[in-house]
């Protein structure tokens, strides 16, 4: 039997340009391919980059595409866990930009739509009315690590005992907006290729998405039956504040994360298996990253790789989205290979290949 604060995770669901279901996105996840191609309405629109990791085989209405995504990724969750929605649940979404596509329309003359509704707020609403069962919600607009500021919360409302079920995920369609602000900051990549932690890495690529996971306690899922996939011993989180787009160069910020988690479980180095990084592709980002992984496990350094290649820079999504391939890594056994990498710049394990290993359940 667990103890009372192991939280378990007892469903995944998943919208993103390699799959609309967990098997599709799994299977993709372990091959060559990549959602990432070049767009004839960002060239027709003039866009300086023209390539970007975009869901095409889902009907959406435009202005509420993030919804859309969100609502078909927590069905996938919800049917997975086979939670009951006589249950208590709570709803905690990271975004980054809403429903980007309405306030587009807006910065064109659209005098009839009301902002707030297309805001993070707005579709945690629209959430909450199509699920009776949540009873509370949260909204975090923390960029990239939204998602994991919704894992966090979860957490903890389940450990106080607020909830008996959260629903915790990110999401973002695509966004003109974004695909104009990560240009002018000279984040994107010019080649088109996303390479994390290689050292011809030259930026991002913009992707959309959504991913949502259902939590419970462990001994809750266990008396119910269910399948625990995984499951969470904590959730550090850190933030350096010292530039708006870039981190602080001694990479204290992610130290301080990976220490505090293996503090306070109490966890060996040698303990931690594999590292699903963040890996933009960005010069500084990537280099933050790679520096911090290296030093904290300099004896005992694990397997690292990055998605984003594949799937791009899902904004509020994306640590959702890494989440959930931890997850399915449990479950199969299996390390998903970093795409693109070829000339090493850092000292640190990126697989080229899938590599069949141990993984951790908990």
């Amino acid at each position: 039997m667990y103890n009372t604060n192991k939280i378990a995770v007892t469903g995944l669901g998943i919208v993103c340009s390699l799959g609309n279901t967990i098997t599709d996105f799994w299977n993709a996840l372990l091959n060559d391919s990549s959602g990432i191609k070049n767009w004839e309405d960002l060239k027709h629109l003039d866009f300086k980059y023209i390539h970007a990791s975009r869901v095409e085989n889902i009907e959406c209405d435009p202005l509420q595409r993030g919804f859309q995504f969100a609502v078909s990724a927590i069905e996938q969750a919800i049917k997975q866990s086979g939670c009951s929605n006589t249950e208590k649940w709570g709803l905690f979404l990271g975004t980054t930009m809403g429903e980007s596509a309405a306030f587009e329309a807006i910065a064109e003359k659209n005098q009839t739509l009301i902002p707030e509704a297309y805001t993070g707020f707005g579709i945690c609403k629209r959430l909450m009315k199509k699920y009776p069962a949540m009873h509370k919600f949260q909204c975090f607009a923390t960029a990239c690590a939204a998602g994991n500021y919704a894992l966090k919360a979860g957490m903890d409302a389940l450990q106080k005992g607020e909830i008996s079920i959260a629903i915790v995920g990110g999401v973002d369609p695509f966004s003109k907006i974004a695909m104009c602000g990560f240009s002018r900051s000279r984040a994107m990549s010019p080649s088109g290729i996303c390479k994390p932690f290689d050292t011809n890495r030259d930026g991002m690529i913009l992707g959309e998405g959504a991913g949502f996971l259902v939590l419970e306690k462990a001994e809750n899922a266990t008396k119910r039956k269910a399948n625990i996939l995984a499951v969470l011993d904590d959730c550090a989180l850190s933030c350096d504040a010292y530039h708006p787009t870039a981190p602080k160069p001694d990479s204290s910020g992610i130290i301080n994360c990976f220490q505090q988690l293996l503090e306070t479980n109490n966890l060996k180095h040698s303990e931690i298996d594999w590292i699903s990084a963040h890996g933009t592709g960005t010069k500084l980002s990537d280099q933050s990253e790679a520096h911090a992984i290296a030093k904290v496990f300099d004896t005992h350094p694990p397997y690292v790789s990055s998605i984003k290649p594949k799937i791009g820079h899902t904004l509020g999504a994306a640590t959702a989205i890494e989440a959930i391939v931890s997850v399915l890594s449990i479950q199969h056994q299996t390390i998903p290979h970093t795409l693109n990498y070829t000339n090493a710049e850092f000292d640190i394990r990126i697989p080229k290949k899938p590599v069949l290993t141990k993984v951790n359940k908990d």
